[in-house]
């Protein structure tokens, strides 16, 4: 790897526009991503396919070990293994456990260390903050420094702008480059989320950082980029949309909930009511799993900044959207009533352990609260789930994983599907179903199947705002 010789003060900086790009696909530019995780190798590949040499910086050893080797950790990408693979031959993408090296080989960095909540929902920036320390240790006069993780608002002014000029002795928008730039994809579409799919955001500490910024991610997002005015309003954007969703989804589980109540189907009153072009009413479910919707709520609701400012529907909208894998425990224990069943002579089988459909993620995932709650109590607990394997599935929930869709159903009484995979929309429930035992419960937490099929291949059912029409 070749790093550029500018011979200026700022040496990413002060490039113009043409000259940083022809830099960047010439590969004189050195960009090392902190965090090889699901996101950060993503972004890696596609700076690397750019032409970049690219360091992809990681404290987990086995990490490193297999990019080195040319295998690709990041499983079930879009896109990800191709690209991948032709960095890899074109040996513009390394991996390093070095910290503080790293950075002082990079001209620019990028930083995508998970922020992550601790048990009492408080933010836990430790390994973030790690990061950030040997940056600052490794910080030579001319970088540009990124942070694309999540973070509440003014958390870069205060709090990592502090550490690199400490730990450099360098100036920050004098000496080097500071921006914040939100990461804006999903699990499985990483990469065409981020090419294909949306704006970036950009923003530095300075309006030369910012069209710096815009410049680089320009060269990979077709959708273009947002500059905006300051780091704090690109970190609250971020939480907004998190926040803005969660509000959506619980507003749908509410009135979900109100429909059973009430003997309405929900279902049929959303697809009546968004006929209306004022009205969106998102589909109901078993809760809200992932590493963003549930997490960066508590960002602003823990904020020293807001203390006194009640945010009483952001703060209600986490705590229905909490209460729904609850929720689908007492729909379970209402059918498990019609079954004349109790926890003791009841088989259950878990359908699902991801937060999400076809992505091999569980983080937050709703299946983390039923199981914690259910394996106290039923004697013959399952899961099964088509992306994770049996010693997965017990290392993860600490019951017993089922190896085939086959064996999930054969002597159940009852199912709960929690996950909305391709598979279980696709199977074959009326041959599926004779081996369970009979009566058995079908508890649907996704929407996957219409009651109506389900009672009539004499199983009970049980769903989320779901009411069984005569």
């Amino acid at each position: 790897m070749k790093k550029i010789q500018c011979g200026a003060f700022l040496k990413i900086l002060d490039l113009n526009e043409n000259e940083l790009k022809q830099a960047i696909k010439n590969g004189k530019v050195v960009i090392a991503i902190y965090g090889a995780g699901k996101v950060g190798l993503p972004i890696a590949v596609v700076f690397a396919e750019l032409g970049a040499n690219v360091i992809a910086v990681d404290v987990n050893e086995e990490v490193v070990k297999a990019i080195n080797n040319g295998e690709n950790p990041v499983k079930n990408e879009a896109e990800m293994d191709e690209k991948f693979a032709k960095c890899i031959k074109n040996r513009n993408l390394k991996a390093s456990t070095d910290l503080l090296k790293s950075a002082k080989m990079a001209d620019i960095i990028i930083v995508i260390v998970p922020t992550i909540l601790d048990e009492s929902k408080s933010l836990n920036v430790n390994p973030l903050m790690t990061a950030f320390e040997n940056i600052g240790l490794g910080l030579t006069r001319g970088s540009l420094v990124i942070l694309e993780s999540t973070v509440p608002p003014n958390f870069m002014e205060r709090n990592i702008k502090p550490i690199l000029e400490q730990k450099s002795k360098l100036k920050a928008g004098i000496d080097f480059g500071l921006g914040f730039s939100p990461e804006r994809v999903f699990s499985g579409r990483i990469i065409p989320d981020l090419v294909y799919r949306y704006p970036k955001i950009v923003s530095g500490i300075n309006q030369k950082t910012t069209d710096v910024m815009a410049t680089i991610y320009g060269m990979i997002a077709q959708k273009g980029v947002i500059k905006l005015s300051n780091m704090r309003t690109a970190e609250a954007m971020k939480i907004f949309e998190g926040i803005y969703r969660d509000v959506n989804i619980a507003l749908a589980n509410e009135l979900a909930l109100i429909a059973e109540k009430l003997n309405i189907d929900i279902i049929e009153l959303i697809e009546a009511a968004n006929t209306q072009p004022f009205s969106n009413i998102l589909i109901p479910g078993a809760g809200v799993g992932g590493h963003c919707i549930p997490v960066y709520p508590y960002f602003l609701l823990n904020l020293q900044d807001l203390k006194g400012l009640e945010m009483k529907l952001t703060r209600t909208a986490r705590q229905i959207n909490e209460y729904m894998p609850f929720h689908m425990v007492e729909l379970l224990e209402d059918g498990m009533k019609d079954l004349n069943k109790t926890y003791q002579n009841v088989n259950i089988t878990i359908m699902g352990l991801a937060f999400r459909g076809d992505v091999k993620e569980y983080r937050n995932a709703p299946t983390l609260s039923v199981v914690n709650y259910l394996k106290s109590k039923v004697n013959n607990l399952k899961c099964f789930d088509p992306l994770f394997s049996t010693e997965e599935i017990f290392t993860i929930l600490g019951i017993q994983g089922v190896n085939s869709l086959e064996n999930a159903f054969i002597d159940a009484d009852c199912l709960i599907f929690l996950t909305d995979h391709s598979l279980f929309k696709t199977l074959d429930l009326k041959k599926l179903v004779k081996k369970m035992r009979a009566p058995g419960l079908l508890v649907d937490g996704r929407h996957i199947f219409n009651p109506k099929n389900v009672i009539e291949l004499g199983l009970h059912y049980k769903g989320v705002g779901r009411v069984i029409k005569a």
